[in-house]
């Protein structure tokens, strides 16, 4: 039998001994377990347990969907790993992004690519097309299908057959898998070395990062540049928090822990009926507390990217450029059952000042809900406008002119950075604003 089907076996059976165990007093766990055995036992058609355990759980969460929790999800394993990579910020691959070009779209690598990964140690480069994937053709293959054909453990091996723009014939390399670190904090451009810069064009003295996740290295990643900036003379910075969609709880308490002084509310986390679960708050002086900061968010920056804008903001320790967030002021728990995870909605949370960042179906237009930019530092970006915003983006990340794709495990996805000279107002305006804390020009 499978791993992973005897997993889910013995999950189904343990869950069908704590529903009998359980039946006197919720009945309808009985009634679970009963079900989950006439089925399997006398169904015409025979199903696999492990299906049946899928079903069961899917249709349990679509209850919740439909009483509107829309951000509880039951995933299988296959869907799981993708997750766990983005929280844990590694996976098992090649170290090199993909998109696809032409018509019909044909897979490629895009650049760069680190020299020390799998796919660097072979030589490959940017524009080199993937033929085949361990024997799959890869015509008309879909980017979760690349997904899930590139990244597995460690130490395992792929077989891809290559063809390079400058070589007629294909052929056919074998890489073994290593961890790939994910970074969840990116500067403001590449450098020549492929290395982040993350000083502004044309002010040193102003750091640009990005956070574009909240994982288990995040506050590390955060702890470890800062002091590298600051010693080489940067004396501000722009925390940009657009297009993240939040991630770790801890995390995002993590960093506001170092940019806050002792005694302040970070956020504060309710359950059932409104019930204060837990208040975070910062136990000693942050050692960034004195340091200008200014936050930039999008229509995209949700959940944890959130409780640090509103918690900076609500403090006045920064200003908050650019658009209302997205709004999503609940906290989900991650369930491991076997390979597959349960992420439950078990919590909400308020921002210092006590207000509510959630916005649900239906919430009036006056309303008051997730994060607002301060008086005079909004930036609305147009659909037209956010399109050339991600594509000068790609640009400054070194993706180059790539058509829109996919990825190999979680890294950005490549778009098209074919644009005319965009300038990055809500950017811009941040600049401004830390330039005149600071006093002298540049």
């Amino acid at each position: 039998m499978p791993r992973r089907s005897f997993l889910i076996l013995l999950i189904a059976t343990a869950v069908s001994y704590v529903c009998y165990a359980r039946g006197d007093h919720d009945p309808y766990c009985r009634y679970v377990a009963s079900g989950l055995a006439a089925i399997r036992e006398n169904a015409l058609d025979p199903v696999p347990s492990p299906n049946l355990f899928d079903g069961a759980m899917q249709g349990m969460v679509d209850v919740l969907r439909r009483r509107g929790d829309p951000h509880s999800q039951f995933l299988s394993a296959a869907e799981a790993s993708p997750l766990r990579n983005e929280i844990h910020q590694q996976f098992g691959g090649i170290g090199a992004r993909i998109g696809f070009e032409g018509d019909p779209p044909q897979l490629k690598l895009v650049g760069p690519i680190e020299p020390n990964t799998p796919a660097g140690r072979a030589k490959l480069l940017p524009g080199d097309r993937i033929l085949q994937i361990d024997g799959q053709p890869t015509a008309g293959i879909s980017r979760r299908e690349v997904l899930a054909l590139l990244v597995g453990e460690p130490s395992t091996s792929v077989r891809l057959t290559i063809r390079s723009p400058d070589e007629l014939q294909a052929r056919t390399i074998e890489l073994v898998r290593d961890v790939i670190e994910i970074d969840s904090i990116l500067g403001d451009r590449r450098g020549p070395d492929d290395h982040w810069v993350f000083t502004l064009d044309d002010d040193s003295r102003i750091a640009h990062i990005r956070i574009v996740s909240f994982g288990d290295r995040t506050a590390l990643e955060f702890a470890t540049v800062l002091p590298q900036l600051l010693g080489n003379g940067v004396r501000a910075i722009v925390l940009d928090l657009r297009d993240n969609a939040g991630g770790s709880l801890g995390a995002a308490v993590a960093v506001c822990e170092m940019l806050l002084p002792a005694g302040k509310t970070i956020v504060e986390t309710r359950g059932r009926g409104q019930t204060v679960r837990q208040t975070y708050s910062t136990k000693a002086d942050g050692k960034y507390c004195n340091l200008p900061v200014t936050v930039i968010v999008n229509q995209n920056s949700a959940s944890a990217a959130e409780i640090v804008a509103a918690c900076l903001q609500d403090h006045g320790r920064a200003v908050v450029v650019g658009q209302q967030s997205f709004g999503k002021g609940t906290v989900q728990q991650l369930l491991p059952l076997g390979t597959s995870l349960l992420k439950l909605t078990w919590a909400s949370f308020r921002r210092p000042s006590g207000a509510n960042i959630h916005h649900t179906t239906g919430t009036p237009a006056n309303a008051v809900w997730g994060v607002m930019p301060d008086s005079g530092y909004e930036h609305k970006l147009s659909p037209d406008e956010y399109a050339a915003y991600q594509a000068y983006r790609d640009q400054r990340d070194g993706n180059g002119d790539s058509p829109a794709g996919g990825d190999a495990g979680n890294i950005p996805t490549v778009r098209s950075a074919k644009s005319a000279v965009f300038v990055d107002e809500p950017l811009r305006t941040a600049e401004h604003h830390l330039q005149a804390k600071l006093g002298d020009k540049p």
